[in-house]
């Protein structure tokens, strides 16, 4: 299963953990160095992208995902053995409903599972284990094998079913199996909840059962301890002679027929009571199985069952394994994890103000159509065909027949093929708090002014080139909702012009952004992907930004950082540019976005 994985951004934890969030439907963080789940949010550690075992953590996420979508965590659990065994149950039933939905899940299921049991995670059931322990793993190892259909489980529960047999009475034994039939088929957290319960109440009545056989036992055993030939009080007493005599006579007669000479005494035999003694140890001492390990005995089996129902938070832990596999996957993000993954937080949309957005948008046409004439006019440059001359085709070339004289029989021309642009551009444009400061040309205008009217005339030259698919987000606030959406991927520039004007306030979240522009442009269909930084300064975490800068242009990822009225970009980004205002991008901006646009593969 170990697989070495290529370091790039499209199989970077955050890019691939938000991927599959996305498509379970669920809440994805990246937790430095912690794994759970708390009901809303899955927490995956920040596992280095060359760890080998991958498939695990996607495996770990398949499962806390399904608990997210199908647990009810409102489910009363009662803390003892009934919220063990609900964990089991519940366990089983969220993988099988994920596997149905999700069917290539199994497959990162199992190898969770196989991985677990080849590094110890999972432990074979011993006798000496609390019963609640035993209880529980037994179940959970038949559901894993038997009902989620993990084949590696098979010799876990084999060792198991013997270990459970020596503790538990039969009825238990016969009991558990039915129920555990009809966990099976449970379809809501509440019947397993209910299942619980039941699994609780045949082990009480089991108890009853068990106590009532004892002393009846005990009571049978008394009476074998009784001497069979006691005087009643009448023959001791006043009765007559005769019937002292016929006494005498019965018992001479019984003495005889019991093979006891005259004057042998019933008291000096205790053949009978030694049977009965001997009938009852027989009992109490277990039967020797096949494994050579004796059963306990019927008084260790009730207490076992009384153990079992009186089990405490620290008798048994049925999660023990997967708890052990969190604790690995946390102590691998302390020692070798990347401090510089970003969780990808969820872009909000921008609110909407069309009568900003006309202002805007006619304040920047002339910038607007002369930098989409500069762009046009570099696509359908390359996008000439050029002529090559061969010697077999369809077309003569007439500027070429007189060289058939010199043996030159190249006199065929072939059209050359050119890319087309087939581009995804994502703009993100600064909006912090510095960026009210105004600009050095105009007091009146803000670094955010011109921010915005170079993110809006760069996406709708973009938006008029064909096969080139950009977008627009800003970032600003905090690191917990550093981004805010203008345009998407796939939406048109022009019809969300109202939502550029964002207003600018707090950090500059530049890696978060970087993050989420990523994650946006790995879900495009284009060959190409740009990323296009508009900013005034320093982000939040230089190291952070610089190191998601660099994962992006090993990944193939055109980056391009634009400093507003600031060469602080330069030592970010390998390429980078400085204007004053919108108009200086048709002079700057035409070289770096020339291999985008054009550059064949």
């Amino acid at each position: 299963m170990a697989k070495q994985n290529r370091n790039t951004i499209y199989t970077a934890l955050p890019i691939v953990a938000t991927a599959y969030g996305d498509k379970f439907g669920v809440k994805v963080r990246i937790g430095q160095d912690v794994a759970y789940t708390d009901g809303k949010t899955i927490v995956i550690p920040n596992v280095p992208h060359d760890y080998p075992y991958m498939d695990v953590v996607w495996g770990y996420m398949a499962h806390e995902a399904a608990h997210v979508r199908f647990t009810d965590f409102s489910a009363p659990r009662r803390a003892g053995l009934h919220a063990e065994l609900t964990n089991a149950f519940e366990d089983c039933r969220i993988e099988r409903a994920m596997m149905d939905l999700y069917p290539g899940t199994a497959t990162t299921l199992n190898e969770v599972a196989n991985y677990m049991a080849r590094v110890g995670h999972y432990s074979h059931l011993r006798d000496d284990e609390h019963p609640a322990q035993i209880l529980v793993g037994y179940c959970l190892y038949w559901l894993q094998a038997r009902a989620v259909g993990q084949p590696v489980m098979a010799s876990y529960l084999a060792t198991a079913q013997p270990v459970l047999e020596r503790t538990f009475p039969q009825g238990v034994i016969t009991r558990l199996s039915t129920i555990l039939r009809k966990v099976v088929d449970a379809e809501s957290t509440s019947d397993i909840c209910y299942l619980a319960d039941q699994v609780i109440s045949m082990i009480e009545e089991e108890k009853e059962k068990e106590e009532e056989q004892q002393q009846q036992d005990q009571q049978n055993q008394d009476q074998n301890q009784q001497p069979q030939n006691v005087p009643n009080e009448q023959s001791s007493g006043e009765g007559d002679d005769s019937d002292e005599a016929d006494g005498q006579q019965d018992s001479t007669q019984e003495d005889f027929q019991q093979g006891k000479g005259p004057g042998q005494s019933n008291e000096g035999d205790d053949s009978g009571e030694g049977q009965g003694q001997r009938s009852m140890a027989g009992a109490d001492q277990g039967a020797e199985n096949d494994s050579g390990i004796a059963s306990r005995t019927a008084k260790e089996k009730l207490d076992a069952l009384t153990q079992a129902l009186s089990a405490g938070a620290g008798d048994v832990d049925g999660d023990r394994a997967r708890n052990s596999l969190k604790q690995e996957l946390s102590q691998v993000a302390r020692e070798e994890g990347i401090p510089s993954y970003q969780t990808i937080r969820k872009g909000t949309d921008a609110s909407d103000d069309k009568a900003k957005g006309l202002e805007l948008m006619n304040r920047v046409r002339p910038a607007t159509s002369k930098i989409r004439n500069q762009l046009f006019g570099l696509v359908q440059a390359s996008l000439r065909c050029a002529k090559q001359s061969t010697r077999s085709g369809k077309r003569l070339d007439i500027n070429r027949l007189h060289r058939v004289v010199a043996g030159d029989t190249r006199v065929f021309a072939k059209p050359q093929e050119k890319r087309k642009p087939n581009t995804a551009v994502h703009i993100l444009g600064d909006k912090s708090g510095s960026m009210t400061r105004p600009t050095r040309s105009d007091s009146s205008r803000s670094l955010a002014d011109v921010t915005d009217e170079a993110c809006i005339a760069l996406a709708l030259a973009l938006d008029a080139i064909a096969h080139v698919n950009p977008a627009v987000t800003f970032f600003s606030n905090s690191s917990e909702s550093p981004v805010v959406c203008a345009v998407k991927h796939g939406q048109s520039v022009q019809a969300n012009t109202g939502r550029f004007p964002v207003k600018p306030s707090g950090g500059t979240p530049m890696a978060e952004a970087i993050w989420y522009a990523a994650y946006e442009l790995s879900k495009t269909r284009e060959d190409r992907k740009m990323l296009i930084v508009l900013t005034d300064g320093e982000p939040n975490s230089s190291q952070a930004t610089k190191e998601v800068i660099d994962l992006c242009e090993r990944s193939g990822i055109d980056v391009i950082g634009i400093g507003i009225q600031t060469n602080a970009p330069a030592t970010l980004f390998s390429r980078s540019i400085c204007i004053d205002a919108v108009e200086d991008l048709q002079k700057t901006l035409f070289k770096l976005m020339e291999k985008s646009l054009t550059t064949v593969d």
